[in-house]
């Protein structure tokens, strides 16, 4: 079937032909009329098949034709922005596209003139708890990698989006996409939706196993591969002489980064490159160069790269990006990396089924989570077949990845909601948008969600009742009878979006905070928080984490008990401290290079770190509004240092956009300390500053005179192109400014738990 003998207007069968899509994939044509006769769909098949195009035909129909927004939902971050950049096709019907995944606490009004809105789930429940009234005029959610509700850390808050979007407009349309799945059956009775399953797939995709220099695939076919001393390398080798690219998956990052390296050298005589200075200065840090950053630059100029959490956004775009244009033959990953992102290879290698899990050791991973990696195998419209290939360490085990992986059904989904942890945040967030106002209630909701409709709900009143008890008791809901209804508090906790939880732990630690309370004591009780990961102690490390408590001890400057706080283990005390530790270091301008090397994390990991703790420092200064306002004096400050990693001198300077830490601390060298002071100064001498060139003077000087955007006003891609833009100016690093003192050493990673910031424990470990 073609495009333009489907039942849409002219105007969108033209956009869609002239973007290249002519003809439909089998899968596509049995799934999209039914998606445009208004029926709700799940859609099940393969990676790489045009899952995509069953949820953009029936979206550009919704908004030209019917005149309702859309709503696209996705479970990464990354994976906005590459379907802003599809819809960003369409701009020609007159369509605007909007990517929301940042603050949690805000309704974005200003998306109110969206025709189509990307989000994550978090993101799209956030925009629902704080009333965004243009969610009314919704008329189409696409779920995107939906099977992904199986995931404990996202798929509760996925599973409650939607049940709250279909409880509240009964007309809505759902269309779930989802790789193949064993039930995906059960997805569709509690969508209410038709089921569309194929196995079709644009180009063969061939499933084997490696042992002994060769591969034996699923339909009994071998292939020999050249004997060398390291297998992977083989691998890998065999199919960039072809003429492929290869993906390979490790379970660790620091295997990402080993494996790399270590196979640079032999790249590098296959496909080595030049580096341009703005390429090496984006992978080495962005002015703050890091070890890692070094690594990576290296093995990108051998054609090579690594990919895992512990790099920053941009270095894994451009990894990403030059995968995708064929600069990089070869991309050694975290599983991450397979989770939803467009990015195929010829030849998928998946070494490792095995990983380390916290309380468990070394346990297989999902047969779901290896399809997903092997899916990514076979380029449409480059590769004539994909093969993924899992490396087996001898005959016996060969036998047992052909038997349970190749050879496997992926696993059952299933619903991770019934999880008290997990459904307190939830429950509240029901009481604060009235979507339940009793006992009753609440479950009549959790009946209709994806746990209700595949289970019978045993024991779900007693767990319950135990939150709705908890929340009374803290101040977050009244309860009278069968009657529950949120507090102020409660209401303001769920706008925030942070576990009950960790609003308790806040509110009472607010109460001491006065003048003299420390950073460290603030900090660490943020990182004492359900919603912060700690980092793992090593024994290098307890020489100064000792030293912490024993200070606080001595000043009395314990702002909760760690022994008195529910759900709370005091054995990670240690690795929360550690965290505010990082954060310590941070805002009192360690560089990142000194930081990722005491820590034994990558920058990737900084940022992450420095972003939960920035929010619940912000949620801390909310609560604090509420309980204690004196303390917001000390805790405001606190914040904007957290931000951009800066002492408090440094505040006033790190307000102008496109000034980070590097480039305040040189403008305070150079005595330039105050706006009054960048109003003062000739805007030629402001440019002739090291690092801050012409194009970010203007900026500056705009802001002064009030007629630039505040700050926080500016969309990432504005932000992106200021920074090409001052990338171009001036093309080469920013000094690092000479440190004032030495700085201290701290530590290196773990918790609730990251094994030391190196191996996933899920799909989604960022």
């Amino acid at each position: 079937m073609r495009v333009d003998e489907l039942p849409i207007s002219d105007r969108v069968a033209e956009a869609l032909m002239e973007t290249g899509y002519v003809n439909l994939h089998p899968p596509q044509a049995e799934a999209i009329p039914i998606a445009l006769q208004g029926h709700n769909l799940v859609a099940a098949i393969p990676t790489a098949s045009g899952k995509s195009l069953i949820g953009y035909i029936p979206a550009l129909q919704m908004m030209v034709e019917k005149r309702k927004k859309v709503l696209y939902i996705v479970p990464l971050k990354a994976l906005a922005s590459e379907k802003k950049d599809d819809f960003d096709k369409y701009t020609s019907l007159g369509i605007r596209t909007h990517m929301s995944t940042g603050d949690l606490d805000s309704d974005d009004r200003n998306l109110g003139d969206a025709d189509v809105v990307v989000a994550t789930s978090e993101k799209a429940d956030s925009m629902i708890r704080h009333g965004s009234e243009w969610m009314d005029k919704v008329g189409l959610v696409i779920a995107d990698e939906i099977h992904m509700i199986h995931d404990p850390g996202r798929g509760p808050t996925l599973e409650v989006t939607l049940t709250k979007l279909m409880r509240r407009n009964r007309k809505i349309q759902i269309i779930a996409l989802s790789a193949t799945m064993s039930n995906a059956f059960d997805l569709a009775e509690w969508l209410h939706a038709r089921l569309v399953e194929s196995d079709w797939r644009p180009i063969p995709l061939k499933e084997g196993v490696f042992c002994d220099n060769q591969i034996e695939f699923a339909d009994r076919t071998k292939r020999d591969v050249p004997p060398d001393k390291e297998d992977i390398w083989s691998l890998i080798e065999q199919a960039v002489r072809d003429g492929g690219q290869s993906l390979v998956f490790v379970n660790s990052r620091r295997s990402t980064e080993s494996l790399a390296v270590k196979f640079s050298k032999r790249m590098g005589e296959i496909a080595g490159r030049q580096l341009s200075r703005a390429d090496l200065d984006l992978l080495e840090g962005d002015g703050e160069t890091t070890e890692t950053g070094r690594k990576l630059s290296a093995c990108v100029k051998s054609g090579i790269a690594f990919h895992n959490a512990g790099l920053t956004y941009r270095q894994r775009k451009y990894v990403e990006d030059n995968f995708r244009n064929g600069q990089i033959k070869c991309i050694v990953a975290t599983p991450t990396l397979a989770a939803g992102i467009n990015l195929p290879a010829r030849r998928v290698i998946v070494r490792d089924t095995m990983r380390f899990e916290t309380n468990y050791g070394n346990s297989p991973i999902p047969v779901m989570e290896v399809k997903q990696m092997c899916g990514r195998a076979g380029r449409p419209g480059y590769d004539p077949y994909g093969e993924a290939i899992l490396v087996a360490k001898n005959q016996e085990d060969a036998d047992h990845l052909m038997q349970d992986y190749v050879n496997h059904d992926t696993e059952r989904l299933t619903s991770k909601l019934f999880n008290e942890k997990v459904l307190r945040s939830h429950v509240l967030g029901l009481l604060a948008t009235e979507d339940a106002d009793s006992h009753e209630s609440i479950i009549d909701f959790l009946k209709e969600t994806f746990f209700g409709t595949v289970s019978q709900l045993f024991g779900i009143e007693s767990v319950v009742d135990g939150i709705v008890s908890s929340l009374v008791e803290e101040e977050m809901a009244k309860s009278n009878g069968d009657s529950v209804r949120v507090t102020s508090f409660g209401k303001r906790v769920s706008d925030l979006y942070i576990d009950p939880v960790s609003a308790s732990i806040l509110k009472h630690a607010v109460q001491k905070i006065d003048e003299n309370t420390s950073n460290i004591a603030i900090l660490l009780v943020a990182a004492m928080t359900p919603d912060v990961l700690g980092m793992y102690p090593k024994k290098s490390d307890f020489t100064i984490l000792d030293a912490t408590i024993q200070e606080l001890d001595d000043n009395d400057q314990w702002l909760v008990d760690p022994y008195e706080l529910r759900d709370y283990d005091p054995e990670f005390l240690n690795s929360d401290l550690k965290v505010a530790l990082l954060i310590q270091d941070w805002i009192e301008e360690m560089n990142e290079d000194t930081i990722t090397s005491t820590m034994g994390i990558g920058p990737g990991d900084i940022r992450s770190k420095v972003d939960m703790m920035d929010w619940i420092v912000y949620a801390m200064s909310e609560i604090a509004y509420i309980f204690n306002p004196s303390a917001m004096k000390k805790i405001r400050p606190l914040m904007t240092r957290i931000r951009y990693g800066v002492k408090e001198e440094l505040i006033e300077l790190v307000s102008f956009r496109g000034v980070g830490r590097n480039r305040a601390r040189i403008l305070f060298n150079k005595g330039i300390k105050t706006k009054a002071d960048v109003s003062a100064v000739p805007e030629e001498v402001l440019a002739a500053i090291p690092g801050i060139g012409h194009v970010l003077a203007s900026k500056m000087k705009e802001q002064v005179r009030g007629k630039a955007q505040p700050v926080e006003n500016i969309s990432p891609s504005e932000e992106e192109a200021m920074l090409m833009e001052m990338a171009a100016e001036y093309g080469e690093p920013i000094p690092e400014p000479i440190a004032e003192e030495e700085p201290k050493k701290v530590s290196k990673k773990k918790k609730k738990v990251e094994e030391d910031g190196h191996r996933q424990t899920n799909l989604f470990d960022f």
